[in-house]
């Protein structure tokens, strides 16, 4: 095991095979034509929630009044009315607040979208909904999770509604100077289980000001580098490619975010329907210090140079590695 790993691991996962299927033919699409403008984005469905966690950005804002459901449909449908190259409903990601205290809502909205996110905290149990991706917010081992949810008792029942064979779900972990320390016992402890993947990001502040959660870019690097030798052992399991882990880096995030294709490309609905500056996170996030994965994924799907110069390399070290062994 590398250096940077400090538990056992176990035996290493095999690479996922290949399957042309629809997302993957997606992706593809971003990396020859780019990013469609309004197909991706977000809804806070709602702006209530049943946690108050420290590190998250909906607190930095007044909360807006909520539509109600007919309200809600009716903007989906204004939508529904523009050109199709104007708002091409590909994927919708349901956020709040905590989305699924409107599970109604959400089940009838989404059967617009081709593809569906829900984040939620994993406190109420998941919808029998196969065609869903489940994002469950966890923080790290029980101990630290209810300290940064502000609940105690919660950990045992979100594992429990996030532990099924039958979904799609991914723990979500934002890191942050509480939970860095944990990523490894967090993967040791839901690689045996049930979930799809985990996925990482960090922490982004809201303001411009010191935050004690923040990690700085030196730390943010060795973290990286981290999940990076992490993501050799795990492969598919931990979901973020590891083009998109390189672009987090301190050498590259800022031309990352100077050029952001979620603020260029994608839409955000706050819970009464106006549109939000920036990104889901709204008018506020402190974009210099950007740790959301989602704007380093869409380069690292479309930054066609980098992405061949990657795969040239890649290339490379397999053939080293096949004539090195022969």
């Amino acid at each position: 095991m590398p250096d940077l790993l400090e538990m056992d691991h176990g035996p290493r996962r095999p690479a996922r095979t290949f399957a042309l299927d629809g997302w993957t033919a997606v992706q593809a699409a971003f990396f020859l034509f780019g990013f469609p403008r309004n197909g991706f984005g977000s809804f806070d469905i709602t702006s209530r929630c049943n946690l108050r966690c420290r590190h998250c950005y909906y607190y930095a804002h007044e909360a807006p009044e909520e539509l109600s459901d007919e309200q809600w449909v009716e903007l989906i449908e204004s939508l529904r009315r523009k050109p199709r190259w104007e708002f091409p409903f590909l994927q919708a990601s349901w956020v709040g607040g905590e989305p699924l205290l409107r599970k109604r809502l959400v089940g009838r909205l989404r059967k617009y979208f081709r593809f569906n996110t829900v984040v939620t905290n994993g406190l109420g149990r998941l919808p029998d909904w196969p065609d869903v991706r489940f994002y469950v917010s966890v923080d790290g081992p029980e101990k630290i999770h209810e300290q940064i949810r502000g609940r105690r008792g919660i950990y045992g029942r979100i594992k429990e509604n996030a532990d099924r064979r039958d979904l799609s779900v991914t723990i979500a972990c934002c890191l942050n100077r509480i939970n860095a320390p944990y990523v490894e016992e967090m993967l040791v402890e839901w690689s045996r289980t049930n979930v799809s993947h985990m996925v990482f990001d960090f922490y982004t502040p809201t303001g411009k000001g010191k935050d004690p959660l923040w990690l700085d870019w030196p730390e943010r690097d060795r973290i990286v580098e981290k999940l990076m030798a992490l993501k050799r052992h795990y492969g598919d399991f931990i979901v973020t490619p590891m083009r998109t882990f390189r672009l987090m880096k301190s050498d590259l995030a800022p031309a990352v975010v100077s050029k952001c294709l979620f603020r260029k490309k994608g839409f955000a609905f706050a819970s009464d329907g106006t549109r939000k500056a920036k990104c889901t996170m709204g008018p506020r996030a402190d974009c210099s210090r950007c740790g959301c994965v989602v704007p380093y994924y869409m380069a690292s799907l479309t930054w066609r140079k980098y992405i061949v110069e990657d795969f040239a390399g890649t290339l490379l070290s397999a053939l080293q590695t096949h004539f090195t062994h022969r």
